[in-house]
């Protein structure tokens, strides 16, 4: 069969610029369609939204950029600077009219698959699925449009939900119109549903978020080069992500900043990414011996730092979003035996919590927090050890190699009753 994944927003490997990078569920997805013989079209965006660039590559153009990979399309659009800017409402709308012009000229699939951010793309496809009797599926990732709202009247103070019309319209459409809806976490699947009165079918499900428990190749030479010794005897703690204030990582920073000497000294941060923090940790990282940056690093380069640390930090806001969901690198941490520190409850806690594997602590209070590093740092023998419970939950819930075949599955029966 013939399968078109729409997702943009993630990295694809698939071009030699990304090459460093690995795949997520879309890529993962396609990359299991075609192990089982099927044809893929992935229609992603010319614009890179992690590094804000465009792409080096002819839009609106079918391509084939790794000959073991699926066809891809890149959707021609303006790009933006900000996450939340009329520039980048504007960018998706552009997207989506790209997609509207180019879908009814390329083979026709049997079925799609579509991410859910974006709200225009979301519309878009189940528009031309429901024009040519064509199954649509949408995949629930991010909480679209309420996250915007959440963050405008934040900054505001002004309450604003529900006065995107353009999008409260096509979401309604499109989520009401799927043959399916999908999610990550069955509190984001609920949130769909609930949020536009969609009918909950027997096709609404819940694939978590995946990742390959195929080893990577190391590259310790990447830490070696900066002087790190990723084999020293201290209790590793990691940030592998993006770097914004938007989250709760000033209240950690806060926390590293007042923690005793006799702490720091059993105690080694490591913070992997990009954003607007990085300056200041940048600058904690030259002054203090227990902070390192190692900036936006490849995957072999976090491998090695993976299998030589002891906790992963994940500090995000004690919001709805985040309580929904079980963000990505819940998947790298659990394949790597590793505990999380974490303020999220909601999902993570439903999830994670009954095997122990969860550190907690109150959102934004740094005393707090440095009581708990505190903790972390008196006890090496219990933190420095791999977290007995993770992989197994790894291997059960997350592994791309369990969740993906079920996932196609799923797509292939959906596709058979729509051609029935």
């Amino acid at each position: 069969m013939r399968v078109w994944i729409i997702k943009t927003g993630e990295p694809v490997p698939h071009l030699s610029a990304e090459s460093g990078d690995r795949l997520f569920r879309a890529g993962l997805m396609a990359q299991t369609l075609l192990e089982r013989g099927h044809e893929v079209t992935w229609w992603s965006a010319q614009f890179h939204h992690q590094l804000k660039t465009m792409r080096d590559v002819t839009p609106a153009t079918p391509l084939r950029p790794n000959p073991d990979g699926p066809d891809m399309i890149f959707l021609p659009s303006r790009g933006y600077t900000s996450h939340i800017s009329p520039r980048r409402f504007l960018d998706h709308r552009d997207v989506r009219r790209a997609f509207t012009a180019l879908a009814p000229d390329q083979p026709r699939p049997d079925v799609i698959l579509c991410a859910w951010p974006t709200i225009d793309l979301a519309f878009a496809a189940v528009q031309f699925g429901r024009a040519h009797n064509i199954p649509v599926v949408l995949d629930i990732r991010d909480l679209w449009p309420d996250i915007f709202y959440e963050r405008i009247t934040a900054k505001t103070g002004l309450p604003f939900k529900g006065y995107f019309i353009p999008w409260e319209r096509m979401g309604r459409k499109a989520m009401r119109g799927a043959d399916g809806v999908i999610s990550i976490t069955q509190g984001m699947l609920e949130w769909g549903q609930k949020r536009f009165a969609r009918e909950t079918t027997a096709k609404d499900r819940v694939f978590y978020q995946s990742q390959s428990a195929t080893p990577v190749t190391e590259d310790l030479a990447f830490w070696q080069g900066k002087g790190v010794d990723l084999d020293a005897p201290k209790t590793r703690l990691i940030w592998a992500g993006t770097l914004i204030s938007d989250l709760d990582i000033q209240t950690l920073l806060d926390a590293i900043e007042a923690l005793p000497e006799t702490a720091a000294r059993e105690l080694e941060f490591v913070f992997c990414g990009s954003g607007d923090l990085t300056p200041r940790i940048e600058e904690m990282a030259a002054r203090l011996p227990h902070v390192i940056f190692g900036g936006w690093v490849d995957q072999a380069a976090l491998s090695a730092l993976y299998a030589r640390a002891h906790i992963g930090m994940m500090c995000y806001l004690d919001r709805f979003d985040f309580q929904l969901s079980i963000p990505n690198k819940v998947a790298d941490f659990t394949r790597s035996n590793l505990r999380i520190l974490t303020n999220l409850t909601g999902e993570m806690q439903r999830v994670l919590g009954p095997d122990g594997l969860l550190i907690p602590y109150p959102t934004g209070d740094a005393n707090a927090l440095r009581g708990t590093l505190e903790e972390i740092a008196a006890n090496p023998a219990v933190y420095r050890a791999p977290a007995p419970r993770a992989r197994m939950l790894f291997d059960r819930l997350f592994d791309a190699e369990t969740v993906m075949p079920e996932f196609v599955d799923y797509i292939e029966d959906i596709a058979t009753e729509g051609s029935a």
